[in-house]
C-alpha cells in the first residue's frame, strides 16, 4: 500500500508526520507559529474540523487501513498510529464503525477519512449560539430579486436609527407574492409589515462565515459552506433548526452578511467499496458554458417528457460526470470562484433496458463497462467535486490506477428533499 502525498500546509504535514506521537494543542501551534486561538481557527479553515477531531479521524482512518491491508499486530498498529494500547485502538474501531477489527477485515467496505486539503476560501467558525427573543416581520414581494434588500429598506425607514441585530431568511410563499422574513430585537410591531410575530430564542450549533453583502458573493458563499466545507467536515446540517443570514449594519446600510447554518456532529467516516460492477447504460445530453449541468439535465428530462413521459416518472438514478475546461477563475475578497463555463457536464439517467433514439434528437447513450470499480456512497451533495475528491485520495493511498474519469450517479426511492437522495461516485480501476 502507497501512501498519498503529503499535504500542502505546514500544520497538516504536522500532524501525518507525528501521528504516531502524543500530540499536544501546544507542539501544534508551536509548529505553526501561531497562538492556541489562531489554531483553533487554522483547523477549522483548513479541515473543517476542531484539532483533537482531526488527529483522531486520522490515526483511525491509517490504523484502518493497516488492519485490511496488511497482516501487521494490532499491537503494532496501535504503536503506529498513536493509540495507547491494542484495548485502545479496539475501543475506538468499534466506536467509530459499529464493528470489530477483525469483523472489518473481513469485510468488504472501506471507511476512509482524507488528509486535509488547503482549500481556504472562506473562513468558517463553530461555535454554539443562542439567537435572542426576536419579533418576526413578514414581508411579501412579486419579485425575487432584490427582495432581501427592499425588506431592509422598509425596516430602516420604519425604525429609523435601529441598532439591534437584524436576522433574514427566505419565507413561505403565499399565493403569487414571494416572502422573506426579517427577525430584530423590538418588541413593539413595525409599520409597514405583515404577520408580525413573536419568536423565543433559538440556541444550537452554528457554522458562520462572512462575506460582502452582494448577491453573487452571498450565493457563492452558501455553496461553499454547503458543498465545500460542510461534505468534508465533521458536520452535517441539523434538520431540525432554521438556518439565518444575520445583517451587519451601520445606520441602516449593511456592507457584509454573516450566514449561519446549524450543524450537528457525523460519524465523518467515507463508506467506500472496491468491487466488480456489472454494465451500465445511461440516457444524457452533454452541455458547456453557463448552467450547463442544469442545461445537460433539462435536455433529457425535456426528451421523455415528450417521448416516453413513463421513464421520466419513475427515473430513480441520475447521472453526471464533469470534465474540466480550460481553467478559468478569478480572485475576490479571499473567494475563489470558478466560471460556471469551466467545465462540460454530461448528465442523464440509468436505463434497465434499451431504448431506440430518434435521428437528431441531440441526446446518446453512454455505457460504462463491467469491471472493477472503487465506489463511494455519501449524502446528498450539489459539488461532486468533493467526494470525487476524497475517492482520488483512497486511490491513491492504495496504489490503484484508474481508467476514465469519475461519475456520480444520484439515487432515490421516490422522494427528492435533501435527506432523501444518496450519492454514489464511481471509479474505474485498472486491473
Amino acid at each position: 500500500m502507497r501512501s498519498p502525498a503529503m499535504p500542502r500546509d505546514p500544520l497538516l504535514g504536522a500532524v501525518e508526520q507525528n501521528i504516531a506521537e502524543s500530540l499536544s494543542i501546544d507542539s501544534l501551534a508551536e509548529a505553526g507559529f501561531l497562538s492556541r486561538s489562531q489554531l483553533y481557527r487554522e483547523f477549522y479553515d483548513l479541515t473543517g474540523h476542531s484539532v483533537k477531531e482531526y488527529i483522531r479521524r486520522r490515526r483511525l482512518s491509517k490504523a484502518l487501513a493497516l488492519i485490511r491491508h496488511t497482516d501487521m499486530s494490532l499491537t503494532r498498529i496501535a504503536q503506529d498510529c498513536g493509540f495507547g494500547s491494542s484495548q485502545a485502538l479496539c475501543k475506538s474501531v468499534k466506536a467509530a464503525i459499529g464493528q470489530s477489527p477483525s469483523q472489518y477485515k473481513a469485510g468488504e467496505d472501506e471507511y476512509f477519512f482524507p488528509m486535509g486539503e488547503d482549500r481556504r476560501a472562506l473562513p468558517v467558525a463553530v461555535a454554539a449560539e443562542t439567537i435572542p427573543p426576536t419579533l418576526r416581520l413578514r414581508y411579501y414581494d412579486s419579485r425575487l430579486r432584490g427582495i432581501e434588500e427592499r425588506a431592509l429598506a422598509r425596516l430602516f425607514a420604519a425604525l429609523p436609527g435601529y441598532r439591534g441585530r437584524v436576522f433574514g431568511r427566505n419565507g413561505r410563499q403565499k399565493g403569487a407574492k414571494l416572502c422573506y422574513e426579517l427577525y430584530i430585537e423590538h418588541g413593539a410591531p413595525v409599520a409597514g409589515f405583515a404577520e408580525i410575530a413573536r419568536r423565543p430564542a433559538v440556541s444550537c450549533t452554528f457554522a458562520k462565515t462572512v462575506c460582502p453583502n452582494t448577491e453573487a458573493e452571498i450565493n457563492a458563499a452558501w455553496d461553499y459552506l454547503y458543498n465545500g466545507w460542510l461534505v468534508t467536515s465533521m458536520f452535517a446540517v441539523d434538520e431540525g433548526q432554521p438556518y439565518f443570514e444575520e445583517y451587519l449594519h451601520v445606520n441602516g446600510r449593511v456592507s457584509r452578511l454573516a450566514l449561519c447554518l446549524p450543524v450537528q456532529k457525523k460519524p465523518g467516516f467515507h463508506k467506500i467499496r472496491l468491487c466488480r460492477c456489472g454494465a451500465m447504460q445511461f440516457l444524457v445530453a452533454g452541455r458547456s458554458g453557463a448552467d450547463a449541468e442544469k442545461a445537460a439535465s433539462g435536455a433529457v428530462m425535456g426528451f421523455l417528457a415528450a417521448h416516453s413521459p413513463r421513464l421520466a416518472q419513475t427515473a430513480r438514478q441520475f447521472y453526471v460526470s464533469r470534465a474540466p475546461l480550460a481553467p478559468s477563475a478569478r480572485e475576490g475578497e479571499g473567494l475563489r470562484l470558478v466560471r460556471a463555463d469551466a467545465a462540460h457536464y454530461t448528465c442523464g439517467i440509468a436505463l434497465q433496458a434499451p431504448l431506440e433514439l430518434p435521428p437528431g434528437c441531440g441526446l446518446r447513450l453512454r455505457t460504462h463497462p463491467a469491471g472493477e470499480y472503487a465506489v463511494l456512497e455519501g449524502g446528498c451533495c450539489g459539488d461532486t467535486e468533493v467526494y470525487e475528491s476524497v475517492l482520488a485520495a483512497w486511490v491513491e493511498g492504495m496504489g490503484l490506477r484508474v481508467n476514465t474519469e469519475p461519475f456520480a450517479v444520484y439515487e432515490t426511492d421516490g422522494g427528492y428533499a435533501r435527506q432523501d437522495i444518496r450519492v454514489k461516485i464511481y471509479q474505474e480501476i485498472q486491473k
